[in-house]
């Protein structure tokens, strides 16, 4: 399958892979988002097992978050498993939340901020799917954080994915890797605030959180991280306040020995980054 570029990716087309998984499990019963919970929790002094045991050649069943620093920034990063034993729910209250009371509420092992929202009124302001069910139209087409109902997830583009049966997606922020401004300014990705940021290799997943610059950030990633793909998680700015959006990360119950599908096994040629034309460079030092 050629991969088709699209918005500065070089991407396999999302849409296409996952309505042929839908077709493919129309007759099974799919498992929903909110009815799954196990109960692990990330210490913040190293990392979280499953008590499942991953098959051979399977990403390790472990969360590990450290803390590290870079051209004098401090990062906090978490690590986690990309396979269908993790499960991410994007969890939705209207009056909105703490990171910390989502992940609880969940039983969540990670979490991160999400999409863009309205402060004052915490009415989602950019695109949100629950389970093929459109809640809040496009309004800026940027990057999505998209999850099947079998745990499998990815960072994308492709809005065909809309509609899609079994498929939960919300808008984030700009591209870190490759660094574009997705129309934000110059000033804002200067500017020194907390920053949350989700990055993907074909194997796990990193979550980033720090006060920065979106400058440092994105090159923290790209030269410190093993990711492919990379976006700044919009609501950032609230890291310590509330977000009716949070993306939470937890185990699947009974996770161990699932089976591959076959379709989705394809998804891993998506969003390698192409050099693409207005792609943002770093602010020099000093």
């Amino acid at each position: 399958m050629q991969p088709t570029r699209r918005l500065g990716w070089a991407c396999a087309p999302l849409a296409a892979l996952l309505l042929a998984w839908s077709t493919q499990v129309a007759t099974s019963a799919l498992t929903s988002a909110g009815r799954h919970g196990a109960a692990s929790t990330v210490s913040s002094a190293s990392h979280a097992s499953s008590p499942d045991c991953p098959p051979p050649g399977h990403p390790k069943h472990l969360v590990k978050t450290w803390t590290t620093t870079y051209r004098g920034r401090t990062f906090r990063v978490t690590q986690l498993p990309r396979c269908e034993d993790m499960e991410a729910v994007i969890a939705y209250r209207a009056g909105g939340e703490t990171k910390e009371q989502a992940k609880a509420r969940l039983g969540g092992v990670a979490v991160s901020t999400a999409g863009f929202y309205n402060p004052r009124s915490m009415a989602l302001a950019d695109f949100y799917q629950l389970d093929g069910a459109i809640l809040s139209g496009a309004s800026t087409g940027r990057p999505l954080f998209a999850a099947t109902s079998d745990g499998r997830m990815f960072l994308t583009e492709d809005y065909g994915i809309k509609g899609l049966s079994g498929v939960t997606a919300i808008a984030l922020g700009q591209r870190l890797i490759p660094l574009q401004k997705d129309g934000f300014s110059s000033a804002f990705m200067r500017e020194t605030t907390d920053r949350m940021a989700l990055g993907m290799n074909g194997e796990y997943v990193f979550i980033v959180q720090g006060k920065s610059d979106l400058y440092r950030l994105a090159e923290f990633m790209r030269k410190k991280l093993p990711v492919r793909i990379a976006v700044n998680a919009d609501g950032g700015h609230v890291v310590r306040g509330k977000s009716p959006v949070h993306i939470v990360f937890r185990w699947r119950h009974g996770s161990a020995g699932l089976t591959q599908t076959p379709a989705l096994d394809q998804l891993q040629l998506m969003c390698l980054p192409s050099r693409a034309s207005g792609i943002a460079q770093p602010e020099p030092e000093g």
